[in-house]
């Protein structure tokens, strides 16, 4: 293998891919805080989310997505939630990271139907990563640790 390259799993954990980076990422290594009220929503993207690796903690309320960041927060790396449940409530779980120096540093992806685009510069507005519009495959949430990769280039020490 040639300098600077790196190996990254993918698809079933057992496929590799190799990119040019200088950081080698496992993706069974990164945990990701699943926010959404739809059951059956959060079974399919929670299923798509192992079949990359991911560690998941999926919840499905502010109140849970709040406990959550309380008590795991620091060990969370991507936030993955509902539009509408990270607008919703005056926005508290947008305020409550913001507020945490331990937190405001995670990237928050948001979930969105095709009907609710107009929600994008709101929620971006209020702080969010990036967003990605629903149905979406399993390739398009193997990519979400590069959200990782461009909030830690942002930390100032």
């Amino acid at each position: 293998m040639d300098k600077g390259e790196s190996i990254i799993l993918s698809g079933n954990c057992s496929n590799r891919d190799h990119l040019t980076s200088n950081d080698l990422i496992d993706l069974s290594n990164v945990r990701v805080l699943l926010c959404d009220t739809d059951a059956e929503s959060c079974q399919e993207v929670l299923a798509l989310l192992k079949k990359c690796c991911y560690q998941v903690i999926p919840v499905s309320s502010v109140v849970d997505a709040l406990d959550a960041l309380n008590s795991q927060g620091p060990c969370i790396d991507i936030i993955l939630a509902e539009a509408s449940l990270l607008i919703s409530n005056g926005a508290k779980i947008f305020n409550f990271i913001k507020l945490d120096i331990n937190l405001k540093h995670i990237p928050v992806i948001m979930m969105l139907d095709e009907d609710e685009v107009p929600l994008v510069l709101k929620g971006l507005v209020l702080g969010a990563t990036d967003y990605l519009v629903k149905p979406f495959s399993s390739i398009e949430l193997m990519k979400l640790w590069t959200h990782m990769k461009r909030n830690s280039s942002k930390l100032v020490y």
